[in-house]
């Protein structure tokens, strides 16, 4: 697995100007990984949908031209190379009357997130006391910009949500997005609700039918058309409470067995 982040290519700079010029989020993470985890949306509904975007291509833009990487980026900093250094792996809750559990924490999609990809590296589980740092070994995005706390609360015949999943699908069919071994995406039933076609977005064929692992978690399963350019792409539900163990380690289980058959010797 690729964790250096040093360097970036012509098609991850290329995918960054798009992003500029029509104010789309670009996303989290190590741009060189094999790895990419595509989400539902952000739930920082304090920017609008242009500035989440800004925001995200101004923390590249000062990645880039100031040659930062993983070592020298700030504690908690809000940073799209390494975002929130020093969560630790646990989960952050706050319940109704204000009381605070985890405070160090993160959230239970990213613990979760930071449980699959360590699986998938074989790294032993982290404790309550470590950091999480999963953005080092993936890169993650989000098929929506419009975000809200809860997704709910966005209607699904919303038309700037609409649009802004159309704008991102286009997004994620460009060279970079598509370089990725390994792609989860994590939107459960995003795909039928919006008609976003990860066949032809990821250049992928489905495996049919669809393996369900107990009530509410499932995964699909898909592989690249072009035997040259290898790739597993896997559909399943968000990561959030709810999901099981069982899914996460038979969703890893395919993601080592993918990486074993196209590179025996890692």
């Amino acid at each position: 697995m690729n964790n250096s982040q040093s360097n970036f290519d012509s098609d991850f700079l290329e995918t960054l100007g798009c992003c500029h010029n029509r104010k789309l989020y670009l996303g989290l993470g190590n741009p060189n990984a094999d790895i990419l985890i595509l989400g539902k949306e952000l739930i920082d509904d304090s920017l609008s949908i242009e500035e989440n975007g800004e925001k995200n291509i101004d923390s590249w833009n000062d990645i880039i031209s100031n040659k930062r990487n993983f070592s020298d980026i700030n504690h908690l900093e809000d940073n799209a190379l390494f975002p929130w250094k020093g969560q630790q792996f646990t989960i952050r809750k706050v319940d109704k009357n204000g009381k605070i559990t985890g405070e160090k924490g993160t959230s239970a999609t990213w613990y979760f997130y930071q449980y699959l990809v360590d699986l998938i590296l074989s790294k032993d589980k982290k404790t309550i006391n470590d950091d999480i740092d999963f953005h080092k070994y993936c890169f993650q995005s989000e098929l929506n910009q419009l975000n809200a706390k809860m997704s709910h609360l966005i209607p699904k015949d919303d038309k700037i949500r609409i649009k802004s999943i159309k704008d991102r699908e286009e997004l994620f069919a460009q060279p970079f997005f598509n370089k990725f071994k390994i792609v989860i995406i994590a939107c459960g039933h995003y795909q039928r609700d919006y008609s976003i076609n990860i066949e032809e977005t990821f250049r992928v064929n489905w495996v049919q039918p669809t393996i369900n692992i107990s009530k509410g978690n499932w995964y699909n399963l898909h592989y690249s058309k072009d035997k040259n350019h290898p790739k597993i792409v896997i559909h399943t539900r968000q990561f959030s409470s709810g999901i099981s163990s069982k899914l996460i380690k038979e969703i890893a289980k395919k993601c080592i067995e993918f990486m074993e058959n196209i590179n025996p010797n890692r």
